[in-house]
């Protein structure tokens, strides 16, 4: 276990090198108090990234231990059918983690794993990384200049081309964690929540497929449309689709994933309009619209009034600072320095959102569940 007071770099592991993978290495190594010492991975393109970074490789996490290796912690970065097999695995090793989003694609897996956990003294960060954006940080700091929010309106929406669901079978697979629903629009669950509260009911309807594909019941869906409600009241659209082209999404909108171009116009790219009583903001271009009081007009704020915009400021350059912000945070989390600021509560959560999706596209509207109903 680190020791709260130790000036030398802590110790991490990757655990699965896929796309998500070798992003953290990156962060790990420009980061003086974190030290990159071994990667967990047993295909064959493992080796080649290994040795890119210039850090040993195994064939499995029992491996590395074996070989006297002690890392203070462990970035889980498997296909998400496997997150729990080996978080479980690390925690009865003592070793801290952030596990990439999703938690689990199963909830009972995910509540024993909190309950192991504590049970060891392991520490877990849940990998929701654009928390840390400065384009999500910006908006939730300007939200309460809204007033009262009541709406949100949300997208995401692209196509993936045929070779991403050609690389690894298990994103073709609703089973084993596949689909936009669960990759990708697990992400803005969590945003939602993040800025907004609790989502406590939901309705859904799936989108049409039209990607040529094997007919099987395990066939990952392209997307859906939900009506969502907030604990506080407010009420919201979102639409999620992998097969459509657009600009309207997170990575396009905010030049976050260098894989994926940013979109040049200030208007293209946004994927959020929050409704408030004293303002609307849009995300990721930060404009924030309101109306004054003309005073000496002696007229109440309202529809006769002009639109005045303000736009929030950010940098130009964001590409990897989530990453960068998510890691400092995650060494401190381990030092005592801070508490987990997504914790396995907030990723339970969000799996509780997206059951009562998925039961809401075959059944009709559903209430979400309470983590503390299933803990």
């Amino acid at each position: 276990m680190p020791s709260k007071n130790s000036s030398s770099p802590l110790k991490l592991i990757v655990v699965g090198l896929g796309l998500i993978g070798p992003r953290h290495a990156e962060q790990i190594q420009l980061n003086p108090d974190a030290e990159l010492i071994g990667f967990v991975d047993p295909s064959p393109k493992a080796g080649v990234i290994a040795k890119r970074f210039k850090v040993p490789l195994y064939e499995s996490l029992l491996q590395l231990l074996d070989s006297g290796l002690k890392p203070d912690a462990a970035y889980v970065c498997t296909p998400n059918s496997l997150h729990i097999k080996v978080a479980m695995e690390l925690a009865s090793n003592g070793i801290h983690m952030l596990i990439e989003k999703p938690l689990s694609t199963n909830l009972q897996e995910a509540v024993l794993l909190k309950n192991y956990a504590v049970s060891k003294g392991v520490k877990i960060l849940v990998g929701h990384h654009r928390r840390f954006n400065p384009y999500i940080l910006i908006a939730k700091e300007n939200l309460e200049r809204l007033g009262q929010v009541v709406a949100i309106d949300g997208v995401w929406t692209l196509k993936k081309n045929d070779t991403y669901f050609k690389q690894v079978e298990w994103r073709n697979l609703k089973s084993q964690g596949g689909g936009a629903i669960m990759i990708n629009l697990v992400h803005d669950l969590d945003l939602l929540q993040y800025l907004l509260g609790p989502i406590t009911k939901v309705y859904a309807d799936y989108l049409p497929k039209n990607r040529a594909a094997a007919s099987t019941a395990d066939q990952v869906d392209e997307g859906c449309v939900c009506t969502l409600s907030f604990q506080s009241g407010a009420k919201g659209t979102f639409i999620v689709s992998d097969n459509v082209i657009s600009p309207f999404n997170f990575e396009m909108g905010t030049g976050e994933n260098p894989i994926v171009p940013k979109v040049e116009s200030t208007t293209d790219g946004i994927f959020y309009r929050i409704f408030g009583t004293n303002g609307t903001m849009t995300i990721p271009n930060l404009k924030l619209y309101n109306q004054g009081y003309l005073e000496n007009e002696g007229k109440e704020k309202g529809w006769y009034e002009i639109i005045q915009c303000e736009e929030l400021s950010i940098g130009e350059d964001i590409e990897g600072i989530p990453f960068a912000l998510q890691l400092s945070h995650f060494l401190k989390m381990m030092k005592d320095e801070e508490a987990p600021k997504c914790t396995v509560d907030d990723g339970i959560s969000v799996l509780l959102v997206v059951e009562a999706i998925v039961e809401s596209l075959e059944t009709g509207p559903q209430t979400v569940k309470s983590v503390d109903s299933i803990s």
